[in-house]
């Protein structure tokens, strides 16, 4: 695998202003800033997933145990980090491993996430793999969260080191020395501050006051403190000895264009801006990639659209469902008429939709439409530009043909 780009992509096309200078409406919104909460209240509702801090104080044990359960081991064979093949033995040790409420009724307790943290189909850290060897696509590894992110815990594995949460639209397992409780008021305070710092840069180091640092990426938020001559004062939670969050002053270094203050416009200039800051970028199923940073196709379009105060869906299905849909692509439609559909009546920054993939629509060069995207297939491994020809040969065969939809935010 390689992380350059596809032959016939020019250093010109590495950079967003290249597209933008060539749209025809580059700063017309997708959607407006007053209509952004209540695309976010669609996407809850769609899912059935409401708003973290939305839950009440207690839910139906019944619906905690269904909610576990959804977790099934993969229908295939797995392997372990070593290549071994792992037998129903282990997928019974995982299931032992979760304590079940023996309750009607479960408390919902409240957190924020300290750190970068990952989110797990199952209690554990083992890598799990359908093909031997392939450590980097981990199928427990579901999704991650950042410091300051809401969690609310409903269950705890046997040993009770694993929480199982609501995370913002995700269920799964946390690590429970990654989270420090706190109330609901104190988090919806966090969370849904007056002032807050929205992260621009792919990631970055916060400094903590209470010394060392925390990374954060694309679109996360803080409460903003101030600025002045070193850069953005935020608040970060940390972990007390009782394990309760506390409140730590933080600093991101004043350097152009990390973070801003507020969100930015949702835009075609500020999606394309955005995404090719994560240009190069290692390919990373959930957002892991054996322990390291990286995004998949799906987090790479979610973050992208987050700092503008978007929330999409983790999942590729559920951001073509989430969206408004402009141009659906028939199974039997020609590559022409395809190519016609997208350069006439797609806007750049729209979200191509196919099975298992969405892409972010550049425009089309000489009637070849181009996206940027997270993939690691046709010998490709991160975030490139490509055509859409790309596949061409392969089981899959090309983007073009498989495309399915042609989605946009809307109000």
């Amino acid at each position: 695998m390689r992380i350059d780009h596809p032959s016939g992509v020019s250093r010109a096309l590495l950079d967003a202003r290249f597209w933008l200078d060539r749209a025809p409406e580059p700063d017309a919104p997708f959607v407006a800033p007053s209509e952004i909460n209540a695309f976010n209240q669609r996407v809850h509702a769609s899912l059935g997933i409401p708003p973290v801090l939305d839950l009440p104080d207690t839910l139906d044990a019944a619906r905690v145990r269904e909610l576990i359960a959804a977790y099934r081991p993969p229908g295939v064979t797995c392997f372990d980090g070593v290549g071994q093949p792992l037998g129903a033995d282990y997928w019974e040790r995982l299931a032992a491993a979760v304590r079940l409420p023996d309750v009607d009724q479960v408390p919902v307790r409240f957190g924020l996430a300290i750190r970068r943290a990952n989110v797990r189909a199952f209690p554990t850290r083992d890598i799990v793999t359908t093909r031997p060897g392939e450590i980097l696509l981990d199928r427990l590894q579901e999704t991650t969260i950042d410091p300051g992110w809401p969690v609310a815990a409903v269950a705890r594995s046997a040993d009770e080191s694993w929480l199982f949460c609501l995370t913002p639209l995700y269920w799964g397992w946390v690590a429970a020395a990654d989270i420090a409780w706190t109330d609901r008021d104190t988090a919806a305070a966090f969370t849904r501050p007056a002032r807050w710092a929205t992260v621009t840069a792919s990631r970055i180091a916060i400094g903590l006051s209470a010394g060392g640092a925390v990374q954060a990426q694309m679109g996360t938020r803080f409460p903003l403190l101030g600025q002045d001559a070193l850069g953005m004062r935020v608040l970060v939670p940390q972990r007390a000895a009782d394990g309760s969050a506390m409140l730590v002053e933080g600093l991101i270094p004043d350097v152009a264009q990390d973070a801003v203050e507020g969100d930015l416009p949702c835009t075609p200039r500020t999606v394309l801006t955005q995404a090719f800051r994560a240009l190069g970028e290692p390919y990373a199923w959930g957002g892991a990639r054996g322990g390291m940073f990286g995004r998949d196709c799906s987090r790479l379009v979610m973050d992208a659209y987050a700092v503008t105060g978007v929330r999409l869906p983790r999942n590729t299905g559920q951001q073509a469902a989430a969206c408004r849909a402009v141009v659906t692509f028939d199974g039997d439609l020609a590559a022409d008429e395809r190519r016609a559909l997208l350069t006439e009546r797609v806007p750049v920054g729209a979200i191509l939709t196919m099975p298992g993939h969405v892409m972010l629509y550049l425009g089309a060069l000489d009637g070849e439409p181009f996206v940027i995207h997270a993939t690691q297939s046709s010998g490709y491994d991160g975030v490139v530009v490509s055509d859409l020809l790309l596949g061409a040969g392969t089981e899959a065969g090309r983007l073009l043909d498989r495309l399915a939809s042609a989605v946009v935010v809307s109000g």
